[in-house]
């Protein structure tokens, strides 16, 4: 049983859709509880008069301001739904919040609330990402723009902790770089490279170029942040192309309707596996706290899939996990 709170506010589509895509979550799957905060004003006329007996709402009265900078988050408070859902989290008043608010904010209330594991300095974003063979876990995908050794070395150590938590056999894992030799790429990739060749309960298959990754033949890759979201980000707007394009020739006369027909039917099961809405929820990894977030345009189906991150999460105790494995890391 997994208790989460969930944040209405972040992103992009708000109450109207995160209050039914989250009430439907928790109709489904009654052995756990949510506890949704939100504006009462924004929030009421989307909630149903009789909330399921899993689900509560918490009401606030203020919201984060539309161009905050997220350092003032670690001066002043402003009594947002996001903010009490954080306090309830520290308070262990739930295991898990789940928002789709942007990565600044969020680190900065997790410093808020505690400091990061000191081997990785700072939250990590771990996110699933959907391949030919099955969904990978990829990081750092967004809240570092650069990366030491040392803190690649982390990375690998939090990938290792979740990954490790399903399998009998040692994680496979490889650094994103920008060739498969052994002398290629910045000097803190070739010095973590060397470190983890020497791990034990790892099966360190070296360095990976980016058009590899969607092959699904490893557990995990790790690269700094802005490479990560930039690789992610370039792979999502290159499928976006193609289906559009796609759709666009099946829908053009009679013949390509009939033929998207039978290639819809033949093809879903694709479609389904490589839908990027059904790998939404990344993890912010390196503090106790547990944290997921949700894309901002998240629709309903991701971000019900985000709160299915959560619950994994708690079930499977990965912060307790990751923690544990950074503790080894700096001993």
């Amino acid at each position: 049983m997994a208790d989460l709170a969930i944040d209405l506010h972040g992103g992009d589509l708000g109450p109207s859709h995160l209050i039914p895509a989250s009430l439907r979550y928790f109709q489904q799957h009654p052995q756990h509880n949510g506890l949704l905060f939100g504006l009462t004003d924004s929030c009421k006329p989307h909630l149903p008069t009789r909330l399921p007996a899993n689900v509560d709402f918490k009401p606030c009265h203020h919201h984060l301001p539309a161009e905050l900078n997220p350092a003032q988050l670690l001066r002043h408070r402003y009594g947002s739904g996001l903010e009490l859902a954080y306090e309830t989290l520290a308070d262990q008043g739930v295991d898990a919040v789940v928002s789709s608010e942007h990565t600044g904010v969020l680190m900065a209330l997790m410093h808020r609330h505690g400091v990061p594991h000191p081997a990785v300095d700072r939250p990590v974003l771990v996110s699933w990402v959907p391949t030919a063979r099955k969904p990978i876990v990829m990081l750092d995908l967004g809240a570092s723009f650069s990366a030491s050794a040392e803190q690649l070395l982390g990375f690998a150590a939090i990938g290792q902790a979740i990954a490790s938590e399903s399998r009998a056999r040692k994680p496979s894992l490889a650094l994103l770089n920008l060739g498969v030799e052994a002398n290629k790429g910045p000097h803190s990739l070739r010095l973590a490279a060397e470190q983890l060749r020497q791990w034990p309960d790892l099966d360190f298959r070296g360095f990976i170029e980016a058009d590899q990754i969607f092959q699904g033949r490893l557990d995990l890759v790790i690269t700094d942040g802005f490479t990560g979201n930039a690789v992610i980000k370039s792979a999502e707007g290159t499928l976006d192309l193609t289906l559009s394009a796609l759709r666009e020739q099946l829908q053009g006369d009679w013949l390509g309707r009939v033929l998207g027909y039978f290639l819809n039917r033949r093809l879903k099961p694709q479609f389904v596996r490589l839908d990027p809405r059904r790998s939404n929820g990344a993890l912010l990894a390196g503090s106790p706290m547990t944290v997921i977030k949700s894309h901002g345009d998240a629709d309903a189906l991701a971000f019900q899939a985000a709160i299915g991150r959560a619950v994994d999460a708690v079930e499977g105790r990965w912060c307790g996990r990751i923690l544990d494995r950074l503790d080894q890391l700096i001993r």
